[in-house]
């Protein structure tokens, strides 16, 4: 798609020229000047505020040291901007983020306190898909010192994370996005420790995350943006995105969303020559024509994630197949015309965010815990461009070969209806036992409300017995996660030591911890493996002495012999396996640990937490 006529690719001196008419009648001085005894100073140079990636006419982007450089002195040159560390990387570098602010704002508290919307942009959490970095670079001097767009400040508070993985973004080289058209050389994908940053949004294993998730729990922004780049099939369009209107979102922010981004932010750009479609996602990879689908993202994405945390995000992916320039020029289009946006919804978006902290779970309510598709298809216009499938006979698959000369416009169908494929009842609050110390202190990161219980007690709750558990055969994001697990509920009366954390579901963030601590959320702690020890035994019988005990258990018991006769009838594997068959017996003893495959966090329901809140309470 030609990339249309933008101003912003204009020379950057624009916003100087003031300062270069100023200093014209210096410069008519010294070629004639009143006293010929008299040296006069030649005039200052004007500073040059290209960014890297404008210097070099869009072949390269900058390195850490480079770009940092950069921001510092905007900070220097403008109070409307100011830098600060939030964590440091395994590597030893530095975390670190920028405010843009009208009014040269420092902290969360100041920024909240303006009444406009703070908006968390970030970039190169995939440092391969740079251009959302070198766009924030711009984007901060022509919204301060060129003064090129200064007035769209007054809509938003920026809080700016120009390079997230800030070691990925120093695997520095030439080789490391086969997909991208440019630049030169660029970031790795992964972090130092081999992490996808945008796969441990729930998890927080990696470091960068874990000091991201301060931040986010810090400043609390109103709106997350979060820069990326995509591979697959070839189109016209030079971006898509994608935001969260299902179940996995609070009605009242989906609406938001789609008043905002489609109905105020897409016409708009439309009319600058930068048609947007929603994130492509193909049922086929070798074919564009069997169809699209759209889901819902899960907690451990960027919007994903903050959809859980009850904040609105917009997943911003250019196309890898436009050149560097292209990339730029849309990302920078997308960003001014969400400030623009905001000035009109700033106020919304606050009311919305506010509504949906404000909004509870009642007891025993679904909550949405995973999702699918519905087998509904419609059809939508998509702007591609001719493709041609051939039978490869390297790889013996499907070659297909794109031609973006020959734009072309289909009709496809697309999948987009959304379904809860598992869901839990909300309970009052949940119960962790003070020994599952990790699991506690990423609750605390992920800024639940939770309180220490402060003397023993028992309380009547139910708790999930894992009855089957598979693991994944490989590691994924450094974890052999669940991948399958089939559980029942058991209430009774449960001890509750000293120190168990209990987490109200009365809170602003119930879906996140229902999100973190169901079992059937695919991003739970359970399905992570942070509670796998549970699924280890650690004390056996010996077969000598359950041979001698199975045969009292079965002449004491009829009823347990015509069970276990019928479980050697229907079940071959069973019947085959000596130690199956005295682990029946074992199983049934009061040796066996009543501990084993049980999950260790309790449901309560109002009841049970009345009776911990009053044990709680000071004698």
């Amino acid at each position: 798609m030609p990339c249309p006529a933008r101003p912003a690719f204009r020379a950057r001196t624009l916003g100087l020229l003031p300062l270069l008419l100023a200093l014209a009648p210096h410069a008519a001085l010294s070629a004639t000047p009143a006293n010929p005894s008299r040296t006069v100073a030649p005039p200052t140079a004007a500073p040059d505020w290209r960014t890297p990636a404008e210097q070099s006419d869009y072949t390269r982007t900058p390195r850490y040291a480079e770009t940092f450089a950069y921001f510092e002195r905007l900070a220097a040159a403008s109070p409307q901007v100011q830098l600060f560390e939030f964590g440091t990387s395994p590597q030893g570098r530095a975390l670190k983020a920028v405010v843009l602010s009208s009014d040269g704002l420092r902290t969360p508290q100041e920024a909240h306190a303006t009444g406009k919307p703070v908006v968390l942009v970030q970039a190169a959490i995939h440092p391969g898909e740079n251009e959302g970095k070198d766009v924030l670079m711009a984007l901060a001097r022509d919204l301060t010192v060129s003064g090129r767009h200064a007035g769209l400040l007054e809509h938003a508070v920026l809080l700016l994370v120009p390079i997230f993985n800030v070691d990925g973004h120093e695997r520095f080289g030439p080789y490391h996005r086969i997909n991208q058209n440019g630049p030169e050389a660029m970031g790795w994908r992964a972090t130092a420790q081999n992490l996808n940053l945008n796969r441990d949004y729930t998890k927080l294993d990696a470091p960068e995350m874990q000091a991201w998730m301060r931040l986010w729990t810090d400043w609390r922004p109103d709106l997350l943006v979060d820069m990326h780049n995509t591979n697959g099939a070839d189109y016209q369009y030079a971006m898509t995105w994608a935001y969260e209107t299902a179940a996995n979102i609070e009605p009242v922010l989906a609406e938001w969303q789609r008043r905002a981004f489609d109905g105020r932010m897409k016409p708009a750009l439309a009319a600058q020559g930068w048609p947007l479609t929603f994130y492509v996602s193909l049922k086929d990879s070798t074919d564009i024509r069997a169809g699209l689908v759209e889901g819902a993202s899960g907690p451990r994405f960027s919007v994903g994630y903050a959809a859980a945390a009850n904040r609105p995000g917009l997943l911003l992916e250019t196309h890898m197949l436009k050149d560097f320039r292209t990339r730029v020029a849309v990302n920078e289009a997308v960003m001014l015309e969400l400030l623009r946006m905001l000035g009109e919804e700033g106020k919304a978006l606050r009311a919305a965010n506010a509504a949906a902290d404000a909004r509870r779970f009642a007891e025993d309510e679904p909550v949405p815990l995973a999702f699918g598709l519905s087998d509904r298809v419609e059809q939508r216009e998509f702007l591609g461009v001719a493709d041609r499938r051939v039978e490869s006979e390297i790889s013996g698959g499907t070659w297909v070969q794109y031609d973006p000369e020959t734009p072309i416009t289909l009709s496809l169908p697309v999948q987009a209806e959304v379904t809860v494929t598992a869901s839990a009842p909300a309970p009052a609050a949940w119960v962790l036992p003070p020994q599952w110390q990790t699991v506690a202190e990423r609750l605390r990161l992920h800024g639940l409300v939770m309180w220490p219980l402060p003397q023993a007690t028992e309380v009547m709750a139910t708790r999930y017995r894992i009855e089957a558990v598979e693991w994944a055969p490989r590691p994924f994001e450094g974890r052999h996660a669940i991948t399958t697990l089939r559980h029942r509920l058991e209430t009774g009366t449960e001890p509750v030591p000293a120190g168990s954390w209990v987490i109200p579901a009365d809170q602003p963030l119930a879906r996140l911890a229902a999100l973190l601590l169901e079992p059937d959320s695919p991003d739970s702690f359970l399905r992570w493996g942070f509670f796998d020890a549970i699924f280890e035994e650690k004390e056996y019988a010996e077969p000598r002495v359950m041979e001698r005990m199975a045969r009292e258990m079965l002449a004491a018991d009829p009823a347990l012999r015509t069970e276990f006769e019928a479980r050697l009838r229907e079940d071959a594997a069973f019947a085959a396996s000596p130690r199956e068959r005295l682990r029946f017996f074992y199983q049934r003893t009061p040796y066996f640990d009543r501990e084993f495959s049980r999950y260790p966090v309790l449901r309560l329901d109002a009841a049970g937490l009345r009776q911990l809140r009053a044990a709680a309470m000071p004698r």
